[in-house]
């Protein structure tokens, strides 16, 4: 009689968990299963197969393997199957024995024995269900829900305990299961497809288009190519859900412009793309900035009639303002919240409106606070501070003053912040100082209260502009005296040194006097930058005893000048040989430590060397008394160690000069002119 086989491809594997992957060649891990399999299923029994390999359902086994299992019988009838099945004694008291000698219960069953036992993880009540009813199942589950797990249990039932040879539909049914996210993988697909060729099973287009749904969540380029390639040799229509997962894969892949291109062939088909493939390909573009073309496309679902998602529509607003993209921003805020079907929080609405903010845009800007306001959000400084930018960049200077006048009669106070972005671009568009006071004049004729820093922002462009125009200190004075009639605030200290800074600037110190006088005569305490504007405009007139006056004000105060103050101090007395410039350029509070203030102390100091002999009633060329010569040896050694002192410093310094190479070093710009003149003179040049 011929010999019986029996056949345990890796299905049979799958099916009969106790059969163990190291009879096997070693098997090539998935791409998304990662658990380990059990160490008591490691055994080392049917090394070999003698017959050639015939696979079959493999991705059912934990890890796809390139090697079945033939076991070969003698007979038919000398060893039938239900004749290899032991009793339930034989397998406990095998099981007993593998205790004994540490091998896990199992160890010692034959293959054939361990297909008896019952698969684990199958829901008991499945051996109650019929056969038609477990494959409707099947397929109900892989459609709606697609589970690897599932979809294995109910084939194990099917195909091990009640025997029905795997047909198309059961691989359909698993090529499906692998759609899920989590335990999918296009490495089994691959090689079900394989296995189904090899076992003279064609796949129709339903097994095809399936795979494709599989490519749509786990990408492979090259296979859905040989996919495409196949269902184009068979003469198969790719279905309108297979351009739906084609697509979906190419935008997993971030193959935009593919993608882009099949829609458009879909389109041209008469296709209708579903929402949620549109939504896929825009949450992609979204994710690389792409605002351009998601404007496009939802224009385009928009002119359709076709909806999207609340959701999807402010994920858009949100990374579109984020991302400071104004058209896609004001299209959605236009489409959407305008007409109230979208309702974003405040963080959300901030967002836009700094977008119109920086792109100038006070239709939009205006929109967001009327929808702020609406849903009573209380609105705060730096909303109306960006609704002011806007008409700013927009270049509508007047309804800037306008925003900032209503802010003022509302209760809110300008802070600098305010006013400065409305100034700098006054400044950009070389706005005259009288257009912006015209504007003033005409809020003021509109009933509204102009706020005093609105003033002050006109006061600064004069300023601005005196270094190149000085006659714009007369619009400047001309502003000031109508400052009263124009705001009910009073000028404060910093309006007037705006206004003493332009008179410094533009070098007009009769101006500046009387911007003085009028402080005085309205009891204006000045501050720092009051004291140092004063200081330097004086200087500048070359009014050196007036500057040090007024520097004694600033002390007497105890302010501290800034270091821009000193330093500009510095720089004009070194120029001048007034004794009034030069107590300022030694004053402890204008020098600073540095190398050049050092060379100033020393060069201004004309002690001898020597100690200096009595000539009848006085020192030479000193007129002191000679009561004031005869002084204690102790006092005479101190003098002489701070005259070598200052002499080593001196000698400090040209070294290190000559170390920097300062070879063509000049202290003519440090040292007055009158002390280099006396030096040469105590110091003749020999001949």
């Amino acid at each position: 009689m011929p010999r019986t086989t029996l056949v345990l491809d890796g299905l049979w594997y799958c099916l009969c968990p106790s059969l163990s992957s190291a009879t096997l060649t070693p098997a090539t891990s998935s791409l998304k299963s990662g658990r380990r399999i059990p160490k008591y299923d490691r055994l080392s029994v049917l090394r070999s197969s003698p017959s050639s390999p015939r696979r079959c359902l493999s991705n059912l086994s934990p890890k796809p393997t390139d090697t079945t299992i033939i076991i070969a019988q003698d007979d038919a009838h000398q060893n039938p199957v239900s004749d290899s099945i032991p009793d339930q004694q034989s397998l406990r008291s095998r099981d007993a024995e593998a205790q004994n000698t540490d091998v896990r219960p199992g160890a010692l069953l034959t293959p054939m024995e361990r297909l008896t036992k019952p698969p684990p993880g199958v829901p008991k009540y499945f051996k109650h269900l019929s056969s038609q009813r477990l494959e409707s199942r099947l397929q109900e589950r892989v459609t709606r829900h697609p589970r690897v797990l599932s979809a294995t249990q109910i084939l194990r039932v099917l195909i091990l305990d009640r025997h029905i040879r795997p047909e198309m539909r059961h691989y359909r049914g698993l090529i499906f299961a692998n759609s899920d996210p989590e335990r999918g993988s296009p490495h089994a697909v691959r090689e079900l497809l394989k296995e189904m060729e090899e076992n003279g099973i064609p796949a129709d287009s339903g097994t095809l288009h399936a795979a494709l749904q599989v490519l749509a969540v786990h990408p492979d380029y090259m296979l859905r190519q040989e996919i495409v390639r196949t269902l184009r040799d068979r003469w198969l229509p790719l279905s309108p859900a297979g351009w739906h997962y084609l697509v979906a894969g190419l935008i997993r892949e971030n193959q935009f412009e593919l993608a882009l291109d099949h829609i458009e062939q879909m389109e041209r088909k008469g296709i209708l793309v579903e929402s949620w493939l549109h939504s896929l390909l825009i949450y992609y573009l979204c994710d690389f900035r792409e605002f351009d073309e998601v404007v496009r496309l939802m224009r385009s679902r928009t002119r359709q009639a076709l909806d999207m998602s609340p959701k999807l529509w402010l994920y858009v607003l949100d990374v579109a303002s984020a991302a400071f993209h104004h058209e896609a921003t004001r299209y959605i805020w236009r489409q959407r919240v305008e007409l109230r079907y979208l309702s974003p929080d405040y963080p959300l609405c901030s967002k836009v409106l700094t977008v119109a903010a920086r792109t100038g845009d006070p239709e939009l800007a205006a929109s967001v606070i009327h929808f702020l306001v609406e849903v009573k959000v209380s609105l705060q400084i730096k909303d109306y501070e960006k609704l002011v930018e806007a008409h700013a960049v927009a270049g509508s200077f007047f309804s800037g003053f306008e925003v900032l006048c209503k802010m003022h009669m509302a209760g809110i106070a300008l802070g600098p912040r305010s006013t400065r972005v409305i100034l700098t671009h006054m400044i950009q568009y070389k706005m005259s100082p009288r257009e912006a006071w015209t504007m003033l004049k005409q809020l003021k004729a509109l009933k509204l209260q102009i706020p005093l820093g609105c003033a002050k922002v006109v006061l600064e462009m004069c300023e601005y502009e005196a270094l190149d125009n000085p006659s714009v200190v007369d619009d400047g004075i001309a502003f000031y005296k109508e400052l009263y009639a124009l705001c009910p605030d009073k000028a404060d200290v910093s309006v007037y040194n705006v206004l003493i800074g332009m008179c410094r600037l533009a070098r007009n110190t009769e101006a500046g006097m009387f911007l003085v006088k009028e402080m005085a005569a309205l009891g204006v305490i000045p501050d720092q930058g009051t004291f140092e504007h004063l200081i330097i405009m004086c200087l500048e007139a070359g009014n050196f005893e007036s500057g040090y006056m007024y520097f004694q004000d600033l002390l007497g105060q105890a302010i501290i000048p800034s270091d821009e103050a000193r330093a500009e101090i510095r720089e004009i007395c070194s120029q001048s040989t007034d004794p009034f410039a030069s107590r300022l350029k030694q004053h402890p509070q204008i020098q600073d430590g540095s190398v050049g203030c050092l060379v100033d102390e020393i060069s201004n100091t004309h002690e001898p060397l020597d100690l200096p002999k009595p000539d009848g009633d006085s020192f030479h060329g000193s007129g002191q008394s000679r009561a004031k010569v005869q002084q204690p040896v102790s006092h005479k050694r101190a003098a002489a160690k701070e005259r070598r002192k200052r002499r080593r410093r001196r000698l400090a310094i040209v070294q290190g000069q000559e170390e920097e190479g300062w070879l063509d070093y000049e202290p003519g710009g440090l040292i007055p002119e009158d002390q280099l003149v006396a030096e040469d003179q105590s110091h003749p040049k020999s001949d």
